[in-house]
């Protein structure tokens, strides 16, 4: 729940981005405007953060109900309500949108005669599931709602043809995911404090010696299983794991991690020290092609947020590099989201 409402994906935009949290207020000194903040050259009206928020407001309570709204999270080591983070995190979204659509016409993006249906049958849908009440608190009529749904398409587009642009190619052996077995043999203990004793020299030779024999073991009995040498010899710290090459160099270092990609499946590595211990480690499955397939997904959706934070990051400096969610949005507007809060009573 606190993941998601930090990083808000609207379904019914373009959802393209992690967005980031704020706080402030600042009273619209003339509230006839209707208009919750300036963005470059727009005025976001009520009626068109409504739209947004409406979705978000009704997906929201759906699964959690109304009272998700005032459950407090910390943030950052603030405690703030999720209606509070998601307001921020609405209007973090619509400047996205108009960012991007702004750009459209650098890559020759229009709408198709299909597209341009599609959005009026959206439009009317949309408009048509709007209460008398909505209208009357928003002021929204169909041109604002088919304004809003032709800049997110066009927002889409744009983002589709940036990432298309770059070649976010990964590597098998980048993505590969092995599974194998760590034997430890450790060579520190800890204190009750917490605090970590490192074995004396003898004692370390002791484990040395421990290790060769189970390394022998392993050689001379293809019989001889990882639990076996676990049981036999006590360890303690000694376990299966399932990884890629980025999280064993994180875990082992370069060199041991370059050691253990190099086993074949059943293949038993010599005895290598760490600042743990020595080790033994024997692949079980020197790419788990499943698991594979989804760390290269996960690799490249990875990559694909960071290069576009990099571009959007460049382009919204140019829309309004003065914007500052803290201080120019009208909070006492944009709170109604969409009606007051007595109204969720």
């Amino acid at each position: 729940m606190k993941g998601r409402c930090k990083k808000i994906f609207i379904c019914m935009m373009i959802g393209v981005l992690s967005l980031s949290t704020a706080c402030g207020k600042k009273k619209n000194e003339d509230a006839d405007n209707r208009v919750v903040y300036h963005f470059g050259d727009n005025d976001i009206t009520y009626g068109e953060y409504y739209i947004y928020a409406k979705t978000v407001y009704e997906d929201y309570s759906k699964a959690y109900g109304n009272g998700v709204w005032n459950l407090e999270l910390s943030v950052e080591d603030e405690n703030r309500t999720v209606r509070d983070i998601t307001i921020e995190d609405i209007i973090e979204d619509i400047n996205r949108v108009k960012v991007l659509a702004a750009h459209a016409g650098d890559y020759g993006i229009a709408l198709s005669d299909t597209e341009k249906e599609d959005v009026k049958n959206k439009t009317e849908t949309f408009y048509k599931g709007l209460t008398d009440r909505d209208i009357e608190e928003t002021d929204i009529t169909r041109e604002i709602v088919s304004s809003v749904m032709t800049e997110n398409l066009l927002a889409a587009k744009v983002y589709d043809q940036v990432l298309a642009d770059y070649d976010f190619e990964i590597s098998e052996e980048e993505a590969r995911m092995i599974t194998f077995y760590d034997m430890v043999f450790e060579c520190y203990e800890l204190e009750k404090d917490g605090s970590v004793k490192e074995y004396t020299p003898e004692k370390k030779a002791a484990q040395l010696e421990r290790a060769n024999e189970a390394l022998s073991s392993l050689a001379e009995d293809e019989g001889t299983s990882f639990k076996d040498i676990v049981d036999k010899y006590h360890l303690k710290y000694s376990s299966e794991y399932t990884m890629s090459k980025s999280e064993l160099i994180d875990e082992y270092g370069e060199r041991v991690a370059n050691s253990i990609l190099s086993l074949s499946d059943g293949e038993v590595s010599v005895v290598i020290e760490t600042q743990y211990g020595y080790h033994l480690f024997k692949m079980q499955e020197s790419n788990n092609e499943e698991l594979t397939k989804e760390n290269k997904k996960q690799i490249i959706v990875s990559k694909q947020k960071e290069y576009f934070n990099g571009v959007y990051e460049d382009w919204v400096k140019g829309y309004d590099s003065h914007f500052d969610i803290a201080k120019d949005v009208d909070y006492d507007l944009a709170d109604k989201f969409p009606y007051e809060r007595s109204d969720e009573k």
